[in-house]
Parts: structure tokens; C-alpha cells; sequence
């Protein structure tokens, strides 16, 4: 068995190997938030890029957990990347992360990578949780570690607090302009990344908030693949065949990316590693959300229901596959704006095909969780679409409802988390705004949610799915 570092790179049998000579990598991009998704998704275009140009290798940073530093650092921060479609995969190595510090260990360091003009780019991967943002996209100046911050700057804990501190760092060196790029599936994430970060540099120095204004640009983005979480049985299937690697990733082959082409400081040449640059990532980003994430939350909290652990297990049960293909077909196409570069026929099939691959196994409890964070985003904007024009849309009541249930089933809203945790909701959902936002209003729409709530409670999920599923 082999140990994956650079003293066994020429021992690899069965990967496709780096494309650039490692040592000649510089850092360019400073990253906070080291998980699965950015090593499955943007470490992948960067190492592409690497290819291209050595400037932009990756020093991440961990504002709390040393877990990925410590597995990594074994193996000199390489790691492989499998894409697994059904039985087939392809294996490559990733070298685009060049060291991991963690937030409290190294914070003078941190802050000096951010002073250096060879750094173009700030990116981040921190869950819609961590950008410490209201319902509308500004700052949430009551969350404990925004309180904190603002009182101890200089030892932020928060990821406003700490662009803040990294932006000043930046600024009091002269070193010029920088670009903040959020990786994070949130709607607008730019513009919420820009109003977070400028809403805490004006609470802690006005002169800090106008730099940022000048000089660092904040595009919206949209990134897409699925990764889930590695398992001690995806580490054996590779010790198996004689590689020992702490840090791998198993993902699907699809991915995308998307950004906003607004004028960048020092940036890499996206578009050269397949990465879509547009004036406006919007219309990517809805029909994302509307179609695949909508879709993800569907089949997740009606798989937990039916009492399917993975999302391709759901899938694979005829009466929720009908059920989710219907509701995209009926009540999501029929609201949607579609880019034109985009054929929908084509998107929709993809989003069953991917949810299916079984190679890829992602739990449905994963995707359930924080459901009152991404149900808003995913779902309720299509329903409202809907009460504008007269109209309730039943399946996508139905999900509302599902998730619901989940909520206060305590066998399954043990399996995932939600900020908002409702031990019964026997009065009904009309007036809930904690729960439905905007929604809690429509008194068509709750007494809807309220009827599909009781029947999934009392006949169950499968005899409430049949009488909500249309046939094309």
C-alpha cells in the first residue's frame, strides 16, 4: 500500500496524474471554508487552471476545525478526485491546495497572506448559516459572533468579521484591489457576501466600509456538482487498491460554474477551465434553484418519509420519482425563465439522471437539513408565482408540508437539523411567519399546507403522493 504525498507521486498506478510541476505553484487565492464541496468543486477548476498558470494555487483556511488540515497535511496536501457515474469512474489527483491554516492557530499569518499583492482572490465555501444575514441579505447585528467581533476585531470568529479584518489588513498595507468570491449555494451570494462584510466595516470603521466600496468586487455566483460526505468505506475501496488517501472525494462528473463578469482585481482566466462567465448569473441561479435544488429538497424530505436513507433510493421508488418528474413538469416549468443558452428539456432529464447515480450516494437527512434556510429560496418563490395568478400548486404544498412533518416526526427530525425546530404546529400554519415567511399570510395557500399536513400524518406518504402525482 502506498501513502499519497509527493515522494509517491510516481508509484500512482490508475490516476490521472498533475499537469504542472507543483513546485512551481504560487499562492493566489486565499479560502476559507476547506470542505468537500470546494476540494470536489473549485479546487477541481483551479487545478485545471494550474495547467495554465502556476500563480493561483490555494492556501485554505479553517476557522474552526483542524480536521481536514491534519489528514491532509499527511499527504502534502494532495488528495484524488473519483467521478462516478454507475459502474464507471475516472480517478485524478489534486494538488491545487497548497497548505491549510486554521483560524485561531495562525491568525497573524492569515492576515499577512491577505497584504500580499500576489493574493487576487478571497473566496469562500461557509454554508448559507455562516454569513450571519438577515432574511433580507444585510447584516445580522444581534448574532453572537457579529457581537463579538464588533468588541474584539482583532480575533473575529465570524466570516463578516473576519473579511472585514482581512480587507483592513489589505487596506492599511496599500496593496490595491482584491476580489471576494462566495462559492455558497445562496441566492445572490455576491451581493449578500458585499452587504455583510461593507454593513460590519461601517458598524467598525466607516473609512474601512468606503475602501471597500472602491476597491473590492463582490460577483454573484453560481456553482453546481454533487458531492457528499466521505466515508471510512470510500477510504477502504482505495487502500483496497493499494493507495492510502485521508482526504479523497467521490463526486459525479457533472459540474458547473458560473460568474458574474463584473470587472475583477488580479483574476484568474476562468473561461479557459470551462468556468461560464455572464453579465448576469441570475437567470442560472433561478433555474437552478427552481428546478435541481427544489427538486434535491422534494425527493429528500419525501424519501425520509417513505423511509429512504439515500437520495438515489428515493429515486429509485417509482411513485416519489413520478411525483418529483410531475412537479417539475407541471408546477416549476410552467413559472420558470429559462436562459436562452439553456435547453430545459435537456436540464430536467439531467436532474433525474444525477439525483438516480448510486455511485454518488447522498443521504437524504444531508439534504434535509436547515430546510427553513434553503426551502425559501428553493420553493417558496415558485409558489408564490403561483397565488399570483389565482392558482395552489399541490405538489409543491405537498413538499412545504412533507418538510413539515419531518419537522415534528421526532424519529426523523432527529436525523438532520433546522434552526427552526416547531414541536407541533395542531393550530395550523396560517400567521407562522417563523416558518413560512410571506407565505404564513395566504390564507389559500396555509389551509393547503394544513390539509396535505394531516393527510401525510393519517394516511401516510405514498397514499398521499397518489392522489397529487399528474401524468404527463
Amino acid at each position: 500500500m502506498i501513502q499519497l504525498s509527493e515522494t509517491s507521486l510516481n508509484n500512482l498506478a490508475g490516476l490521472q496524474p498533475l499537469r504542472y510541476e507543483r513546485d512551481q505553484v504560487t499562492p493566489g487565492i486565499l479560502h476559507i471554508g476547506v470542505g468537500n464541496f470546494h476540494r470536489g468543486h473549485q479546487a477541481v477548476f483551479v487545478d485545471d487552471l494550474l495547467a495554465r498558470d502556476p500563480r493561483w494555487g490555494i492556501v485554505g483556511v479553517s476557522m474552526r476545525s483542524a480536521d481536514t488540515r491534519d489528514r491532509l497535511a499527511k499527504q502534502n496536501y494532495l488528495y484524488t478526485v473519483t467521478e462516478r457515474n454507475g459502474p464507471h469512474f475516472d480517478r485524478r489527483l489534486i494538488g491545487a491546495i497548497q497548505s491549510i491554516l486554521i483560524l485561531d492557530e495562525s491568525r497573524p499569518e492569515i492576515m499577512a497572506l491577505a497584504t500580499r499583492e500576489s493574493i487576487g482572490l478571497i473566496s469562500l465555501t461557509i454554508t448559507e448559516n455562516g454569513y450571519c444575514h438577515t432574511a433580507s441579505g444585510e447584516l445580522d447585528a444581534s448574532h453572537p459572533d457579529v457581537v463579538h467581533d464588533l468588541a474584539h476585531p482583532e480575533t473575529p470568529r465570524s466570516a463578516p468579521g473576519l473579511l472585514a479584518a482581512l480587507l483592513d489588513a489589505r487596506m492599511q498595507s496599500v496593496t490595491g484591489p482584491i476580489t471576494v468570491l462566495s462559492c455558497d449555494n445562496l441566492s445572490a451570494n455576491g451581493a449578500v457576501t458585499q452587504s455583510v462584510v461593507t454593513g460590519f466595516a461601517r458598524l467598525l470603521n466607516p473609512r474601512l466600509a468606503a475602501w471597500i466600496d472602491e476597491n473590492v468586487s463582490f460577483p454573484n455566483t453560481m456553482v453546481d456538482r454533487i458531492v457528499p460526505s466521505t466515508t471510512q468505506a470510500d477510504i477502504a475501496d482505495m487502500t483496497a487498491e493499494g493507495i492510502l488517501d485521508r482526504g479523497l472525494i467521490n463526486t459525479e462528473p457533472f459540474k458547473q460554474w458560473v460568474i458574474e463578469s463584473i470587472p475583477f482585481a488580479n483574476s484568474p482566466d476562468w473561461s479557459s477551465v470551462g468556468v461560464t462567465l455572464v453579465d448576469e448569473v441570475l437567470p442560472h441561479e433561478t433555474m437552478k434553484l427552481r428546478f435541481l435544488n427544489a427538486t434535491h429538497s422534494a425527493i429528500s424530505y419525501l424519501g425520509l418519509l417513505c423511509g429512504h436513507e439515500f437520495v438515489h433510493d428515493a429515486m429509485a421508488d417509482n411513485l416519489l420519482y413520478r411525483f418529483v418528474k410531475s412537479m417539475m413538469d407541471n408546477e416549476i416549468a410552467s413559472m420558470a425563465t429559462i436562459p436562452p443558452e439553456c435547453n430545459l428539456t435537456d436540464y430536467k432529464r439531467s436532474v433525474l439522471m444525477r439525483f438516480a447515480n448510486s455511485a454518488v450516494p447522498y443521504k437524504t437527512a444531508q439534504v434535509a437539513t436547515n430546510g427553513s434556510l434553503k426551502l425559501p429560496q428553493r420553493i417558496f418563490p415558485t409558489i408564490s408565482q403561483h397565488l399570483d395568478t389565482g392558482t395552489v400548486p399541490i405538489q409543491l404544498t405537498t413538499i412545504v408540508a412533507a418538510w413539515l412533518v419531518c419537522l415534528t416526526d421526532k424519529s426523523i427530525s432527529a436525523k438532520f437539523a433546522d434552526p427552526v425546530s416547531p414541536t407541533t404546529i395542531e393550530s395550523g400554519c396560517h400567521g407562522r411567519d417563523d416558518l413560512l415567511g410571506e407565505l404564513a399570510f395566504e390564507r389559500g395557500f396555509t389551509a393547503a399546507v394544513d390539509a396535505r399536513y394531516q393527510q401525510l400524518q393519517q394516511l401516510g406518504c405514498r397514499a398521499t403522493l397518489q392522489v397529487s402525482t399528474r401524468e404527463d
